[in-house]
This record gives structure tokens, sequence and C-alpha cells, in this order.
């Protein structure tokens, strides 16, 4: 009997002590502070979100790059992505890009190419295919040399801008370091509600080429807005779009382990107090995940 006992309680020790955690790092985009009068400055911003307890925070572009890595070097946080414009059109890439990477060697920063281009010109082409193709794979090669990972960055209304597009483009690059992006309102946004509910097929399906995901509060509906982003962008937490249930899927289901983001763009209000309430939300997600994979 004693013997019986100490088993369960070993056991139980041993449970809590290596239940499994949520590891995902959890970062923001620059837009959830972006434009508030207080803070103002790169440094204000990366103290609030490294202090507000997020893992890491977008690089906007080339021209704020310089900026921005001196804040994060400052406080030896992590810029979790570095977003650029790749044009099918000269200038075909920022004549900095190749430096600016060279500089992020060893930081686990996620290079994330978003790809514009006359879309009338450019209609999913093969010569264009062939040169978007050809300058991600001129990136990618930089960033091989760095250590780090690129994820090509559907957006809509830009050359590349569904997911569809942008996993074709990956595969075709056959790359190990290049993925892409899961965006959920980019998602949303081009596709309709009738073919939403296959998700998950297609989250399976990007998983071998899936480097990073960012999610936002969304109204799952055929948005008739004038700005679509009043439903497919809101604060975290928001709208009748299950964002657990889709985090559940990516954690627990795909084993995805990659980077998190929370896109934040068009979001009006209290900028400060936004950062506060989705790192909220953030953990209240993550607590009810270990505690959902504990019980499995």
């Amino acid at each position: 009997m004693r013997l019986i006992i100490l088993t369960l309680i070993i056991g139980s020790f041993w449970k809590a002590g290596f239940a499994q955690k949520v590891t995902n790092d959890f970062f923001a985009l620059h837009n959830i502070i972006r434009g508030d009068s207080v803070y103002n400055t790169f440094e204000k911003q990366v103290q609030l979100i490294q202090n507000a307890g997020f893992d890491g925070i977008e690089i906007n572009q080339t021209d704020s790059f310089e900026g921005m890595k001196s804040a994060l070097d400052k406080y030896q946080f992590r810029g979790s992505y570095f977003y650029v414009k790749v044009s099918l059109a000269e200038p075909y890439i920022d004549q900095r890009l190749q430096a600016y990477i060279m500089q992020l060697q060893g930081s686990k920063t996620i290079i994330a190419p978003f790809i514009t281009g006359d879309s009338r010109k450019f209609k999913s082409s093969e010569a264009a295919d062939s040169l978007a193709a050809g300058l991600v794979s001129q990136i990618a090669g930089w960033a091989m040399q760095a250590g780090l990972q690129v994820a090509i960055y559907p957006h809509i209304g830009f050359y590349v801008e569904t997911t569809d597009h942008a996993l074709a483009l990956a595969k075709r690059i056959k790359s190990e370091n290049t993925g892409l992006s899961f965006n959920l309102c980019h998602w949303i946004a081009t596709t309709p509600l009738s073919e939403r509910g296959e998700l998950k097929t297609k989250l399976k399906e990007l998983k071998p080429y899936l480097k990073m995901v960012t999610i936002a509060g969304a109204n799952n509906v055929q948005s008739k807005n004038k700005n679509i982003w009043d439903d497919y962008i809101l604060p975290l937490g928001q709208g009748n779009f299950d964002n657990y249930d889709l985090l559940k899927y990516l954690v627990s289901d795909l084993k995805f382990t990659g980077p998190i983001g929370v896109q934040c763009y068009n979001i009006k209000g209290d900028k400060p107090a936004l950062v506060q309430n989705t790192i909220s939300v953030w953990k209240d997600y993550k607590s009810r995940l270990e505690s959902e994979i504990d019980k499995r």
C-alpha cells in the first residue's frame, strides 16, 4: 500500500515537472503601437512591448531597420520578423537589404518578403512567377548565410496575395530555409466564406513550409464594410472567428512550434491599452492550451 501511494506521489510530481508547455514565441506587429503620441520612438516602443511580456516585435521595412535594430540591441529584445518589399519592377530589392540581413545573423529573425507588382500586367503569369521566385531566392541566399529563415508574406492586393500562391512559390524555390507565413486576416480577405471551413485542411497542407503565423480578432463573415479590416482585423479576443480553436489545431495537432504574431492594423483607440489587453488574451489562450494538452 505504501508502495502504491509513493508511486502515485512520484507520478504526480513527474507530471507537474514535465507538463507540456506552449513554446511558440508570441510577437507584436509594429502597428500595435506605431503612431502613438507617447510611445513615439523605437526605444519607447520596444521597451513597452518587452515589459508587457511579448517575445518580440516586427521590424517593419528597410526604412525603419536602423532605428529599430538599435532599440532592439539596447534592450536585448528580438526582432521576430523583418517585413521587406520585393517589387516586380525596378528597383526590385532595396540595395540595403543584404547588409541588413547580415546584421541579423544569429538573431532568429525571420525575413518576410511581400511581393508587389501591377496586377493588370502580372496576373500570376509564368514570367512574373519566375521573376518573383528568383528575387526571393536571392534573399534566401543572403538569409542562409546569416542562418535565418524566409517566409513569403501573402497580402491582399499585392502580386502574391493568397496563401496558395505563396505556397506555390515556396515549392518552386526549393530552399530548405524558405517557406511562407500564414496571415489570418489576409487569408480571410482572399477566401470566400463558403470555403473557410477547409482551413484546417489548408493548414495541414502548409505545415512543411509554415515558418510563422499572424492572427487577429476577426468576424468570420463576407465583409460588406467599405474598409474590410473593420471585420477582419479586430483586437485579439474580439469577433466571432474562433482563434483559440485555430491555435489549438496549430500547436496541439500540427505541432507547430514557430512564432505567432498579432496583427493590429487599422485598430483605433488607446494603443498602450491595446498592448496590455492583447498580451492578456494571449496568456489566457496559452494557459487554456497547456491545460488541454496535459489532459490528452
